[in-house]
């Protein structure tokens, strides 16, 4: 995950505009000091101000900060390999825990949410118990789910979409 990086977006973002330091205070409400400090980094704008700047801008406050929920392809991959090491080895509430947290903090992250969907199906089996089972196809079906109604990937939507017809 990225750091936040408000000044190089602010910087960006004005440059496409053609706006001054000035111009942007003015909207804002703000001393040019104010933004200049934003601009190298020296402070942060108010809280307050983040949705007028993400709004003036036409970009998300997600954008505006630099912040990106992503992983890389060959992140999800390790990732994968050691969470099916994982439910190998460890205790299997254990592992689904720490799936679970690893997919809320990845929220967006649509390729890993498809691996620990297509993880907890192969590893259902794994389970004993059938609630357990069960639970875990539930919780890859709502992963699915969230793929196929809020990814921007066709690729991805359709694979989403396949994997919640296959195991409905």
């Amino acid at each position: 995950m990225k750091n936040l990086d408000i000044a190089k977006t602010l910087i960006a973002k004005r440059g496409e505009k053609g706006i001054t330091q000035d111009e942007l205070a003015n909207f804002i409400g703000v001393s040019r000091a104010s933004v200049s400090k934003w601009e190298t980094g020296q402070s942060y704008p108010d809280i307050i101000f983040l949705p007028q700047l993400a709004a003036y801008f036409d970009i998300s406050l997600d954008e505006l900060m630099g912040y990106v929920p992503q992983m890389t392809d060959e992140d999800i991959r390790k990732l994968y390999v050691e969470l099916a090491n994982e439910f190998s080895e460890k205790p299997f509430d254990d592992v689904m825990i720490r799936c679970l947290s690893i997919a809320k903090k990845y929220y967006s992250c649509f390729p890993l949410l498809y691996q620990l969907g297509m993880l907890f199906l192969n590893y259902s089996a794994v389970s004993k118990d059938d609630e357990k089972k069960v639970f875990t196809i539930n919780e890859a079906k709502e992963i699915f789910i969230r793929v196929k109604t809020q990814c921007d990937s066709i690729e991805l939507k359709q694979l989403g979409c396949l994997m919640i017809f296959l195991h409905i």
